[in-house]
Order: structure tokens, then C-alpha cells, then sequence
């Protein structure tokens, strides 16, 4: 009868384990689905046409879209591929896990004091506000509503330090292109080599036809590369703090191109030597921005008249 009796409690034991087991489970799956995967995004992103990115010190940075394009700071063209990036990232991002009661206060301080407050807008209404942080070791990003807790986010399918999106500058933002203009106002096109003069040339655009001016007869092939290799020139990186290459701006560049456009508005450039163990070029756009070029993106604008004569 004893035996009969601990088999009916070990058996009771059992089937107790086995619906505690089914309750926990079910209570995990119930918080788990409950976790709003949405929480950072906004109903419809084509709407928002201004994003504010606040650091907790120093100048907020501004992506506004004027209608035709985004800016920045309403000071320059923002780079089109950058802001469909931001967009893409804000919609795919999505919470993973909620930080751990225990540390959610020391996370949340570090996100405030270290980390960014994203604003969107649609017209001049706030519709969304969150802040990004991460982690010291820029392997864990963290989101945050004003009034909620840290989330860990993700975007599913990539191992991404996310907040990294919201630490770039200014001219990180910047359109990269340097001749930036609609290329159907295009009126000259000028070539100068300080240090070699008669290479000098100039381009320009009459009757639908582009032509070297101090060249009778040239090469139309290599002309229609070498102009399609200005248009599309882009900077590697603009540099905000020139620094180590302040010397080298102070002297004379190896040649600049100047184009006008038919407004009269003049787009330079100036290409410096690269120095010896420098794998980028140095150049400075509009006699004020310094910036750096892949020698791949630079080499085919450095054409000498004579590289056009037949």
C-alpha cells in the first residue's frame, strides 16, 4: 500500500511539473508576442520630412526636405543614399529585448548623457521622439521612448551597431558629388596647371556640342569620358578638422577645375599632391572645404590639354 501511495505522488509531482512547465511557457509566449515591434516606427514614413538629431552636447544636426531635396542644416544637399539608409534603418529596426530591471536606470542615464534624441516630423508636428544609445563597446544599440524603458533593438537577419547611424556629423550627411548641379545649365568647363600653364584648357558647350577650346581637333571619346568622370566625381570624405594636412592646403595645387554654370555660378576644385603613405588625395571644394579622394575617382578628371590632341 506505501508503494502504491509514493507512486501516486511521484506521479501527482509529475503532472504538476509537466502544467507549471505549460503555464510558463505560455506566459513567455504571451510577453514575448506582446513585445511592439513597432514602437520606434512611425504609420507612414513618406510623410515625415524632418529629422532633428540631438546630441546632449553641442549643435543639434537638421535633415529637412525642401520639397525637391533633403538638406542639411539648410546649408548643403544631403547625400540621397544616406537618407535611405536613416529611413530604412528606423523601419526595420525593431526592440529585441527590454533591458534588465536591474540595470534599466544606469542604461538609461548612459543613453541620455551620451546617446542622441531622434525627432521626426511631418509638416511641423512631432511624431515621433525617441533616444539612441549604445554600449562602450559598440556592440549593442539602445532605443528608448521619453516616458518608456532601454530596449535592445535590432535589425533581424544583421549583426549592426545601429546607433552608429547617429553619431555621423554634419558632413558626414553631405552629398559626397562636387559639381552638383543639373549638368543642363552647364556653360564652361576650365582647367588650370599652376606649375604647367601651356596644359591648360577649357570646355564649352555650343550648339549641343562640347568642345576644347584651345584644341583644334579633339578626341571626342576621350573629351565625353573625361567630362562624364568630372560629372560623377565624389568625395571619399569631407574633413572638418584638416589638421595634419594644413601645410599642404598652403601650397600649390597640382591643378583645379572650375565649372560655370548658366547663372554664372562657379563649382571649384583643387587636387594637391598625395603625399608619400597616403592612400587618398587631397582636394578642397570651393576654395573652402578640404576633402579626400579615392585615386580611382581622381585620376580620370587629371587630363593635360595634350591628352585630348589627336
Amino acid at each position: 500500500m506505501q508503494e502504491k501511495r509514493n507512486i501516486r505522488l511521484l506521479l501527482s509531482l509529475v503532472v504538476s511539473c509537466v502544467v507549471l512547465a505549460v503555464v510558463l511557457y505560455i506566459s513567455n509566449r504571451e510577453s514575448f508576442s506582446a513585445l511592439d515591434k513597432q514602437m520606434f516606427q512611425v504609420a507612414d514614413q513618406t510623410q515625415i520630412n524632418k529629422v532633428v538629431i540631438k546630441p546632449t552636447t553641442g549643435e543639434a544636426l537638421e535633415l529637412r526636405f525642401d520639397g525637391a531635396k533633403w538638406q542639411v542644416n539648410n546649408s548643403f544637399q544631403a547625400n540621397p543614399q544616406m537618407i535611405k539608409i536613416l529611413f530604412a534603418t528606423i523601419l526595420q529596426t525593431e526592440p529585441r529585448r527590454e533591458v534588465a530591471l536591474s540595470l534599466q536606470d544606469s542604461i538609461s542615464n548612459h543613453i541620455k548623457t551620451t546617446g542622441r534624441e531622434i525627432q521626426l516630423f511631418e509638416g511641423d508636428q512631432l511624431v515621433k521622439q525617441f533616444w539612441v544609445g549604445g554600449n562602450d563597446a559598440k556592440t549593442e544599440t539602445y532605443f528608448q521612448l521619453p516616458d518608456g524603458s532601454p530596449y535592445i533593438v535590432q535589425v533581424p537577419g544583421y549583426r549592426l551597431y545601429i546607433a552608429s547611424l547617429f553619431e555621423l556629423t554634419a558632413n558626414d550627411w553631405r552629398n559626397k558629388l562636387i559639381f552638383n548641379f543639373n549638368w543642363q545649365n552647364f556653360r564652361s568647363l576650365e582647367t588650370r596647371f599652376p606649375l604647367q600653364s601651356n596644359q591648360d584648357f577649357s570646355v564649352s558647350f555650343t550648339n549641343q556640342i562640347f568642345a576644347i577650346n584651345e584644341v583644334a581637333v579633339a578626341d571626342t571619346t576621350k573629351l565625353s569620358n573625361y567630362l562624364e568622370s568630372v560629372f560623377n566625381l565624389q568625395a571619399d570624405q569631407f574633413i572638418t578638422t584638416s589638421g595634419k594636412y594644413d601645410s599642404l592646403l598652403a601650397t600649390t595645387p597640382v591643378y583645379s577645375i572650375s565649372v560655370t554654370d548658366i547663372a554664372n555660378r562657379v563649382y571649384q576644385l583643387e587636387v594637391f599632391p598625395q603625399l608619400k603613405g597616403e592612400q587618398l588625395i587631397l582636394g578642397r571644394v570651393n576654395a573652402e572645404l578640404p576633402a579626400l579622394f579615392n585615386p580611382l575617382q581622381i585620376d580620370p578628371i587629371a587630363r593635360k590639354r595634350s591628352y585630348f590632341e589627336y
